[in-house]
């Protein structure tokens, strides 16, 4: 288990200028295939939180939580999601994707996860500056608090390369494992608080059990550098199960990993 985690620990820091280059070439590609390019990066994830504000705030008549205009307390976790999410499902499908490159050379295929991951970067940045936009406007400026989204990134960034070590491989297996991990998100961003408050559920068994979720931590986090500011040691029980959870998928996907790392070419 630990042979395999050095492995692909190893392989991803020899191989971090290629990692670079790659998610550089993708995050262009993308951007050619459109007249207006970089303006999309900005504009659907714009569109999709107006959406929300609209349904969830307007129609349901959300007029705030805590004190906080609802579009800016939804905007603090939204902003999150909308990186992890998509780190997971594209990176699911990251060696799949790759599988043109995979059978012609020797690749190091351990990588892909993380390329993923660094050209969502770029689309989370840009969302980052809606936000702050939004959030200027509505009285809330950045403080010292704010470097807390260093620690809070780096977590997403761990848990999105993680996960995706491992259904990436299972997707390999088994291409059923990218509609299953879509599904799957698509509940989860119902049943993750980020539309709505987690006191609404008061503080029995249910509520600890959604605070087990390893995106609430980092929802939560990202909430309390912008609004609460009361530090790592208020979410002990998230955190616990944060990190137990990160550190058995990133030892099992790369157990994964390294076991098949020679076999992806029969699974094509």
């Amino acid at each position: 288990m630990f042979t395999s985690a050095k492995y692909v620990l190893s392989e991803n820091y020899q191989n971090f200028h290629r990692i670079m280059s790659i998610s550089k070439y993708e995050l262009l590609a993308d951007m050619r295939e459109s007249k207006l390019g970089v303006f999309w990066n900005f504009a659907n994830p714009a569109i999709q939180v107006l959406t929300y504000w609209f349904v969830f705030g307007y129609v349901f008549n959300r007029k705030d939580v805590d004190g906080i205009p609802y579009i800016v307390w939804m905007l603090g976790g939204m902003v999150v999601w909308f990186f992890v999410s998509p780190c997971i499902t594209d990176g699911c499908n990251s060696v799949y994707k790759k599988v043109n490159v995979i059978t012609k050379m020797k690749f190091p295929v351990s990588i892909l996860p993380m390329t993923v991951v660094l050209e969502k970067l770029f689309d989370h940045f840009c969302l980052f500056i809606v936000m702050l936009i939004i959030f200027v406007n509505q009285g809330y400026l950045p403080d010292v608090y704010w470097l807390g989204l260093i620690y809070y990134l780096f977590c997403a960034i761990i848990f999105s390369v993680s996960l995706s070590l491992t259904t990436s491989v299972l997707n390999m297996l088994a291409r059923d494992t990218r509609k299953f991990i879509l599904a799957c998100m698509r509940l989860l961003l119902y049943l993750t608080p980020i539309l709505w408050d987690i006191e609404r559920l008061g503080h029995g068994r249910l509520s600890k059990i959604v605070m087990c979720n390893p995106i609430y931590y980092l929802v939560q986090g990202y909430r309390d550098c912008f609004f609460y500011h009361q530090g790592f040691a208020a979410y002990s029980w998230s955190m616990m199960w944060f990190w137990g959870i990160t550190l058995v998928l990133f030892f099992f996907g790369s157990y994964m990993m390294y076991k098949f790392k020679t076999r992806f070419i029969d699974m094509i």
